[in-house]
């Protein structure tokens, strides 16, 4: 990208953070608050929780609530409760030991986590919004789907893949997703650039048969903003969905862009319209890992095949380790392997089990014949995740230094440098 139109998109993000900054709330640990909210993601729920995320003046709230009563994807919400305020560590804690760390009565809520627990919660859907009408439709679709998958194979393989498909995470078994998290492969399970470009390419060339190249790229890019909306409008996807507009968009006028240039312009896009993402864990490692893929992955040598997807995802991993350990405290000896055990399976899974999924919805037979398709390779990714899961080799780190965060961060930048100049 060029440096000056850089430098002036900089200045850009400076000043809306500035005025951002200015008009966010500011909270008392205490503090009673009454607001609105669309819900933009499904709530998780844990054990008998619902846990999810509500935007209040710039300031995103977690709430954690009852399972009554039930909060879905698209509803129109009012909130009213008093605020939990989590105070900063010294140092980067790991998340776990954070939330175990409030109580101070008065704390200024600058990039502190803000909560409210079972606060009181209305449901307020109004048919007339469009916008929220559109949600709502989705998410039927979303339950549809859930419901099919459920109905048609056998759990953790129904969860697992509408977690490749559409990163829908709700019907994961706790010790199928801590097997996940220990094996390093919980990424797979998260919607991202690589199922974006999937649902693009597969649109753009299923009309490409009977329509114009511009107008079948056109549906491309639709089909790419309903599958945003439809996986749960994450960080990841938001910017993978981005990166694959501009790329569709780029066709049709007859311009190419470089990668760099649409994940540039993503991040601008994204930062701008939502600013609290800078602090977004999800975020940091979506622009983390597509960073490394694109600037790291190119010093092992090309490489085709399963090589391939493993060095993929050794630099990605090289590239989002100190986030890791700094958010999560743990990073799993055995990723690499794993990943490059069952990373070849997710292309062919995704494609498979998102064609059965679409079909099911006008002919459901013939898409539960397609997605029970799928169950051989899912056993397989299942019995591989559940190896390195009772194997352990987990480092555990409780605080983790910001100096080491920039210290790392600059000698990967350093050792590219090099390496350009040498090549």
């Amino acid at each position: 990208m060029n440096f000056k139109l850089l430098s002036i998109l900089l200045m850009v993000l400076v000043f809306r953070f500035y005025f951002f900054n200015q008009d966010q709330a500011q909270y008392t640990d205490g503090q009673s608050v009454k607001f609105e909210a669309t819900i933009l993601s499904q709530p998780q729920v844990i054990g008998s929780r619902q846990v999810f995320t509500a935007n209040h003046k710039n300031q995103k709230i977690k709430i954690i609530t009852s399972l009554l009563p039930e909060i879905n994807y698209g509803d129109y919400t009012y909130i009213s409760g008093p605020i939990r305020i989590l105070p900063q560590a010294g140092g980067l804690q790991p998340r776990a030991l954070e939330e175990r760390s409030y109580g101070a009565s008065k704390i200024s809520n600058k990039n502190n986590g803000v909560l409210m627990y079972f606060p009181d919660i209305e449901i307020k859907n109004n048919s007339s919004n469009i916008f929220q009408s559109g949600l709502k439709s989705i998410n039927l679709i979303r339950q549809k789907i859930i419901l099919l998958f459920s109905k048609t194979l056998p759990l953790p393989s129904s969860s697992l893949l509408l977690g490749i498909i559409f990163g829908i995470k709700e019907q994961m078994p706790k010790n199928f997703t801590n097997n996940l998290r220990t094996s390093g492969v919980f990424h797979v399970i998260a919607a991202s650039g690589m199922n974006v470009t999937l649902v693009g390419g597969f649109i753009s060339a299923l009309f490409a048969f009977f329509l114009k190249r511009q107008i079948a790229i056109g549906m491309s890019i639709l089909g790419i903003v309903f599958y945003a909306v439809l996986a749960g409008l994450e960080p990841s996807i938001i910017r993978a969905s981005i990166m694959g507009v501009l790329v569709f968009s780029a066709q049709i006028l007859g311009r190419q862009s470089l990668a760099i240039n649409g994940l540039s312009l993503a991040g601008f896009a994204m930062l701008f319209i939502d600013p609290t993402l800078i602090s977004d864990v999800g975020f940091q490692l979506s622009f983390a890992a597509t960073l490394g893929i694109l600037y790291v992955k190119p010093l092992f040598g090309g490489k085709d095949g399963v090589l391939s997807e493993v060095l993929t995802t050794v630099a990605a991993q090289i590239a989002t380790l100190p986030i890791l350990l700094a958010n999560f405290g743990t990073y799993s000896l055995y990723s690499i392997l794993a990943n490059g055990l069952v990373l070849w399976t997710v292309p062919i899974l995704m494609m498979v089990g998102g064609v059965g999924a679409i079909l099911s919805l006008i002919l459901m037979p013939l898409g539960q014949m397609l997605i029970y398709l799928c169950y051989p390779l899912l056993l397989y990714f299942e019995n591989v995740v559940n190896f390195f899961g009772k194997i352990g080799g987990v480092i555990s780190v409780k605080v983790f230094p910001w100096e080491f965060v920039a210290g790392y961060y600059c000698l990967l930048v350093s050792v590219l440098i090099v390496s350009k100049r040498r090549a």
